[in-house]
């Protein structure tokens, strides 16, 4: 009778359990399939070749190619691949809210539907297309209104959306200083106030052709060819404009196997560091970028014991526009 006793018991358990877990599983079912009906992008984003953003009467169009990202209007240039991607992954989880109105006979002037801060359009390889109209108005917890594809709906969306449809060609341009591949550089020359710095490439290790002694830490050398590839604008300036002018901090010799490249690197009276290159865009450089090359010696790209202080390291470290690297000059400038 016990045996029996405990047979049922354990049938009751298995039973209940396993009644738990379909009832678990129907509810995650049933969460996931909510979940998708409220996403906004009902694109295959990983498919999305075109963007296009539209606010006022400016328009900046992008289309991904086999080579990466293309600003097509209002110019054309190289887009940023990695902010491009970015802004179409970040918008795939948006969800909606609520839907604050729905059906005939809405009034879009009262959500600022009717003549919405701009548009934003994302179409795929295939033809697949959705867009979002974005309002001004926010409702009174601070989110904002979406309408999406044409629907008769009035969605409360999170107000990301309206700071996505302020952003600017030039954040979507491609604003590195050098637009080269740091694997195709084979020499390096900075000439600053220090003198001379070069280095070369032999058979696959970076060495000091006026040093040969000198042994070099291909890490440190690794992140030196980094900071310069990473190098980016906070400012373009093309049309005929001009940098303004001051005081040379040092000049950047590069040879790549299809080309030689060089970049002139001053600082004006603003403090702030200008790049002019040979080829690409001339620029106010991001604080911080290249402010290791600016004393830099070939001594600090020899190797050195693991507990010394990597002078490039400090070298690089940020700073701000008002504090950038050359301070110590400013009397000069002026």
């Amino acid at each position: 009778m016990k045996l029996k006793g405990r047979s049922i018991l354990v049938f009751c358990l298995l039973l209940f359990g396993g009644y738990a877990y379909w009832d678990f599983l129907r509810d995650e079912k049933k969460a996931e399939k909510t979940q998708q009906a409220n996403r906004l992008m009902t694109v295959d984003f990983q498919q999305v070749d075109s963007v296009q953003l539209k606010k006022d009467d400016q328009e900046v169009s992008l289309k991904r190619t086999v080579d990466g990202w293309e600003i097509v209007s209002p110019i054309k240039d190289l887009a940023d691949n990695t902010v491009v991607d970015d802004f179409v992954k970040n918008i795939f989880p948006e969800s909606v809210i609520e839907v604050a109105k729905e059906g005939d006979g809405i009034d879009w002037a009262v959500y600022g539907l009717d003549k919405p801060l701009g548009t934003i359009t994302l179409t795929t390889s295939a033809g697949a297309k959705n867009t979002f109209e974005i309002s001004e108005k926010r409702n009174f917890e601070e989110n904002a209104f979406l309408r999406k594809d044409g629907e008769n709906r009035v969605l409360v969306v999170n107000s990301v959306w309206q700071s996505r449809i302020q952003k600017s060609v030039l954040d979507f341009r491609d604003r590195r200083l050098l637009r080269k591949k740091i694997a195709s550089i084979d020499e390096v020359r900075i000439e600053n106030a220090k003198g001379a710095l070069e280095i070369k490439r032999v058979d696959g290790k970076w060495i000091s052709p006026v040093k040969k002694d000198l042994a070099l830490d291909q890490n440190k050398v690794r992140a030196l060819l980094t900071s310069i590839a990473d190098a980016k604008g906070k400012e373009i300036f093309e049309g005929g404009a001009q940098i303004p002018p001051g005081k040379k901090l040092f000049g950047l010799k590069l040879v790549m196997a299809d080309e030689k490249w060089q970049a002139q690197v001053t600082q004006a009276k603003d403090l702030g560091i200008y790049a002019v290159p040979s080829s690409g865009l001339s620029m106010k450089l991001e604080p911080g970028a290249l402010d290791g090359l600016i004393n830099m010696t070939v001594e600090d790209l020899k190797e050195q014991p693991a507990d010394k202080k990597d002078p490039l390291e400090k070298n690089s470290k940020p700073v701000e526009d008002s504090d950038q690297a050359m301070i110590v000059h400013q009397k000069e400038i002026q």
